[in-house]
Formats: structure tokens, sequence, C-alpha cells
């Protein structure tokens, strides 16, 4: 990969304003996740069910700073990577691409590292919307801000990280399913559906063992939220498998596109 491969595909992210669309969902989002979160942190979430864990505590704060920001980005991280891949295809500019950079592998190589670097731009801005969001409805609850709280800035700072790699893993569906419509559909429903009632339905058999290397419960282990009834990996371990997630996508991506054709 040259730079001057990073810098095509960098423009060609920033060309179209669709990177602004899904920058502004992902800060709606985000703020409404902070808000929320630490609105109703310290409440039972049912009936005679256990209270949350307050805003005195580290975890409620990782919740409303960390866990907000990756809840509110990473769908759109992902879908980013995905309409960076599926975009060449859509509109028939991968033949060109191709035609001047013959080595398949060092486009790829250049989407991805753009994908990544885009994917920490979103969860820098949307760490600063949670940080606002969050912190005004903590200090209209009396509470302190809980910038000091253990584990808060390595929580935000591996939550940009799970965000940018979520990217990656887009990337990794958009080389896979070329698509884009049906690759962004089967993203967010595998995400939004299949994961959650996998969740369920698998910790309801006391598989927990199962359920937590799952990519998004792999991905919340970096933040470390609090009030869940899931059994969290290590923030490490989480992190590991997501990179791993990613890698594996992204290598079968990359192995298809060299080695299919391009129409």
């Amino acid at each position: 990969m040259t730079t001057g491969l990073l810098r095509s595909e960098l423009r060609k992210i920033t060309s179209t304003r669709l990177w602004w669309g899904l920058l502004l969902g992902a800060v709606l989002f985000t703020g409404i996740s902070a808000v929320a979160v630490a609105a109703t942190a310290g409440s039972p979430p049912g009936p005679g069910q256990p209270a949350s864990p307050g805003l005195d505590t580290p975890e409620a704060i990782r919740s409303v700073y960390a866990g907000s920001l990756f809840s509110g980005t990473y769908i759109f991280a992902m879908i980013l990577g995905i309409t960076g891949m599926t975009g060449e295809y859509r509109y028939q500019t991968i033949t060109p691409t191709f035609l001047f950079t013959p080595r398949r592998a060092r486009v790829v190589g250049a989407k991805m590292v753009a994908h990544v670097l885009f994917g920490v731009v979103f969860a820098v801005v949307n760490a600063l919307v949670a940080f606002l969001a969050g912190g005004i409805t903590i200090a209209a609850r009396g509470f302190s801000l809980g910038l000091e709280a253990e584990r808060l800035w390595s929580s935000v700072a591996l939550a940009i990280l799970a965000v940018a790699l979520w990217t990656l893993l887009g990337i990794g569906v958009g080389t896979l399913v070329r698509n884009q419509v049906a690759a962004i559909l089967l993203a967010v429903f595998i995400t939004f559906l299949v994961e959650p009632l996998a969740t369920y339905f698998l910790s309801a058999a006391d598989l927990d063992f199962v359920v937590k290397w799952l990519p998004t419960n792999a991905s919340a282990a970096l933040t470390s939220p609090g009030g869940s009834f899931l059994d969290y990996l290590d923030w490490w371990a989480g992190g590991l498998v997501l990179v791993g997630y990613a890698a594996i996508l992204a290598g079968l991506g990359l192995r298809l596109s060299v080695r299919r054709d391009v129409t």
C-alpha cells in the first residue's frame, strides 16, 4: 500500500455526503444514549428487579461515557465500512480502480486503513458528544461528573478502538457481499436481531461461556458497562476477540477480492 492509494481512498470517502449523514446519525444516537443512561442510572430496570449502579459508581460513569460512545457509534461505523467497498461495485468504479492498481490487495488494504482512520474520527467526535450530553445530565441530577472514575479514560480509549475495528468488520462484510443494500441489511439484521436473541436464549440456557464471545458482547467488554446480566470477558480478551473477528472477515474479503472477477 502506498500513500497515494491511501489519499485516494480518503478522497473517495470525503467526496460524498454519506459519511456526514452517518456521522450525524451517530451523534444523535450517542447523545440520546448518554442522556438515557445517565437519567436512569441507579433505577431498577423493571418491577422487582435490582437497581442498576448509581452515578456515584465507576460502572455507571463508564456506561454513560464509554458505553454510550460505543453503542451509539459502532453500527454507523460498520455501515461506513460496508459502503466503502460495496459502493465501488454499485457505481462500477471498481473496474477503473483495479485497472489503475492491478494488485487488488493493495487497494483493499488502503480501504481498510482509510476507513479505520475515519472510524477513529467518528469515535472521537462521539466521545465528545457522550461527555457533553452525559455530563449535562449527570450534573442536572446533582452528581459529580465522575471524570476521575476508575478505568474511565482507558475504557473510552478502548471504545474508540472498538468503533474503529467495526469499520474493518464492515469492509469485510462489504467485500464478501457485493450488493450494498443486501450487505447492510444482513449486517444490521445479525447485529440487532440475531445477536440479541442468541444472547438471551443462550444465557437462559446457562451458556454464557458461548454468548460472551459474540462480536457485540466482546466489544461491550471493552467499555465495562454496568448493570448487565451477562458476565463479559475481561476487557483485553474482548479486544482480542474483536480483532480476531475483524481479521477473519477482512482476510476472507481480501482473498475473495483478489481471486474473483470484478464484474
